[in-house]
């Protein structure tokens, strides 16, 4: 019994040593976990004020009406809300958990600037996208995962932006946040750069669930995985297809999971002409029967 209060009395030294040290409102550590969480909130907030102004020039951008979106949506605005907060806790308490485990990790990569962080951001953005990519058709491939786990995410039909990390907490955990870790490892960056990394990663993905396609929007000229590319994967026709995030669309082009999102259009006016033969053909047999 000693031995083992003497042992919490030590973690509980070291828990707090570390905390001092490693977890101020000074220290990198802090800021991996927290400034994503930060900025996820402020771009979510933009196109939520965008959402209810309704603003003409802003409307024309949107990919579905606010009316399409309650009549099609599972789930409550409320619901996501407190969802999305708790995945935030668990990212938070990870990193803490991590500093906590590992005092020394934003150590090991020093900072060198951000022409050298360049290669260790592509490689980040990589590792990340092969990740989620793996990790996401996963959970569409398995009907128990599926049903019991990412169902979840897919309640969300018509997307918007602070519901972008709404999801299971063992999704979140399992396709967010160890997926940061793994690209954090793998990639070698620095913590500072991480801490870059993360936030950029954290407003692309809000933007990827926006709901909005604006002409002009760099991020979309740069990346090909953008808010209609993925609004295609929510739509029900498009359900598996367009599984990469946040980043690129190499595996789903590898690996034949590829749609563009002009296709949507043309698939509804053939599913439209389909039913429209459907009922010709049950209107020609009903004649039939009369006839006869």
């Amino acid at each position: 019994m000693e031995a083992v209060a003497t042992a919490a009395r030590g973690l509980v030294h070291h828990c707090q040593t570390v905390a001092a040290q490693r977890l101020t409102l000074h220290s990198p550590e802090l800021w991996v976990s927290l400034l994503p969480v930060v900025f996820y909130w402020a771009v979510s907030a933009y196109f939520e004020v965008l959402d209810r102004l309704k603003l003409p020039a802003f409307e024309k951008h949107r990919l579905h009406s606010e009316q399409e979106a309650q009549a099609r949506n599972q789930v409550s605005r409320s619901h996501v809300f407190w969802r999305v907060l708790l995945q935030h806790a668990i990212q938070v308490a990870v990193g803490v958990l991590m500093t906590l485990a590992d005092p020394g990790f934003c150590d090991a990569k020093p900072w060198t600037g951000w022409l050298a962080a360049v290669p260790e951001f592509f490689v980040a953005m990589l590792v990340m996208d092969a990740w989620q990519y793996i990790i996401h058709r996963a959970m569409h491939e398995s009907k128990a995962l599926y049903n019991a786990i990412h169902s979840h995410h897919h309640r969300m039909i018509i997307c918007y932006a602070y519901g972008a990390l709404y999801n299971h907490p063992l999704e979140a955990l399992l396709l967010d946040t160890v997926g940061g870790v793994v690209s954090f490892y793998a990639s070698g960056i620095s913590c500072k750069g991480s801490i870059a990394f993360f936030t950029f990663s954290t407003v692309k993905t809000v933007l990827d669930h926006s709901g909005y396609r604006f002409p002009v929007n760099p991020l979309h000229g740069l990346f090909p995985n953008n808010a209609a590319y993925h609004d295609v994967h929510h739509d029900p026709r498009g359900f598996r297809k367009n599984y990469s995030q946040p980043y690129f669309t190499h595996w789903d082009w590898l690996l034949g999971t590829y749609m563009a999102p002009g296709e949507l259009k043309p698939l509804a006016i053939k599913q439209q002409q389909k039913q429209q033969q459907l009922q010709q053909s049950g209107q020609q047999d009903g004649d039939g029967k009369k006839e006869l």
